[in-house]
């Protein structure tokens, strides 16, 4: 998920903090007192799912439902990259706000359109916003991008950055149903220059779609800070998930923060809270990456919300994703 503020050299390692697309309504936050509410009890029979499937969600991950996995092949050969999606919006919101030095002095009507393998890009821009609209844009084998970005509303200092993301795209590749994704969110930089750098996206609704899987993040915020020395990562999150393969909606929050170190798809540390129907949780501790023992993610149990685990699971990534 700059105007001047990222150099070139660091777009792989702040495309990890540009994690997903929440529609706002214009800027982030947004939405009033009422939104989702918790609507699946959680018990010993979907404790494993539900704990995988929202894991995968805060950690910004690939699904069961292979979801991210057409954007894979954008920036890697690996077939389940982590952060695809990421990865492909920071390097457009790159793009785009790289048009110009000063986003506000830019012409009226200004349009350039730049090919891909197949198909084209066209960048179109005004004194307020720039639109990238991909037709059948193309530059792999058997997958194409369809729709457009828009960054508008920028506001930046020497050491910040925010902006107003709209996106609609659809998502193409062979083998798979097609993915579409599409809301308005907000998103803010702040340390640039720093070591330390901190993106914040949040929103108040999103869906995303493949095929006839549907998952929804609600009332979101997703606050990613990367170490631009080492390009460590560490996540920490607050939403509404929805998703088919749980059956209905949860709400998460963050314990302690998802720890991830470079070249590692999975955290090695963390820990995320899930509340369902009557204060039933679930406690998903992260013990290690997908290079450490047995067992990577324990899962805990509280199916009558009164404090006391009756259940424990521990489990390894490779069996949610």
């Amino acid at each position: 998920m700059r105007i001047d503020l990222v150099p070139a050299s660091r777009v792989f390692s702040v495309s990890a903090l540009l994690a997903a697309l929440v529609s706002c309504g214009g800027g982030g936050g947004g939405g009033g007192a009422s939104g989702p509410v918790p609507t699946v009890p959680l018990t010993a029979s979907n404790a494993q799912n539900v704990g995988g499937n929202v894991a995968l969600a805060s950690a910004q991950l690939a699904h069961r439902s292979d979801l991210f996995v057409p954007l894979s092949a954008q920036g890697a050969a690996a077939p389940r990259q982590a952060y695809a999606l990421s990865r492909f919006l920071a390097q457009e919101i790159m793009r785009l706000s790289g048009q110009s030095s000063d986003p506000l002095s830019r012409r009226p009507a200004d349009v350039q359109v730049q090919p891909c393998t197949s198909g084209n890009i066209t960048i179109s821009s005004d004194a307020s916003s720039v639109t990238e609209t991909f037709n059948a844009c193309s530059n792999a084998p058997g997958q194409s991008i369809n729709g457009a970005i828009t960054l508008s509303s920028f506001a930046s200092t020497a050491t910040s950055f925010s902006a107003v993301i709209s996106v609609h795209l659809t998502f193409s590749a062979t083998g798979f149903a097609d993915q579409t994704f599409a809301g308005t969110f907000g998103v803010s930089e702040t340390g640039l220059g720093s070591n330390l750098v901190t993106i914040t996206i949040s929103g108040t609704n999103l869906v995303l779609q493949q095929g006839a899987t549907v998952e929804n993040l609600g009332n979101f915020s997703f606050s990613t800070t990367i170490d631009q020395t080492t390009s460590g990562t560490s996540n920490s999150v607050s939403f509404m998930f929805t998703s088919d393969e749980i059956g209905g909606t949860v709400s998460v929050t963050t314990l302690t923060p998802f720890e991830t170190t470079p070249g590692r798809t999975f955290p090695h540390a963390g820990a995320i809270q899930i509340t369902g129907v009557a204060g039933s949780t679930i406690r998903v501790t992260v013990n290690g990456d997908e290079t450490g023992p047995t067992p990577q993610v324990t899962i805990q149990l509280d199916a009558n919300g009164d404090g006391v685990f009756e259940l424990t699971v521990d489990r390894n990534w490779s069996d949610f994703s």
